[in-house]
């Protein structure tokens, strides 16, 4: 079981299911050509500092139940459950300091 997690670059409102539309493409498309618009690369920097990115050495202390999915507006998150408040905790703190959208799918 995992806790996911979207951020995104985006100026425009959207609704529920917009949102939910555009994470689920993200989702199943995996990461997008071309670097990370500096805001994305910015929020990348700071999650990863507190929580590495998963890999096979740090799979047992990692709170990622997969690595992350980044592309040039976005970064996707899974959360092992055990986690997921540590987690959305400080993810809800960083979207403050982004110019980003956080959605819970």
């Amino acid at each position: 079981m995992s806790f996911d997690l979207g951020v995104w670059f985006g100026a425009e409102p959207l609704t529920a299911r917009e949102a939910l539309h555009r994470y689920l493409v993200w989702d199943a498309s995996g990461a997008a050509p071309g670097e990370p618009r500096p805001e994305v690369a910015a929020f990348y920097e700071e999650l990863t500092a507190l929580f590495p990115d998963l890999t096979a050495e740090n799979y047992g202390a990692s709170p990622w139940s997969e690595p992350l999915t980044v592309g040039e507006d976005f970064v996707l998150m899974s959360a092992v459950f055990p986690r997921a408040g540590e987690v959305c905790r400080a993810v809800l703190e960083m979207v403050r300091r982004h110019p980003l959208v956080l959605f819970e799918p």
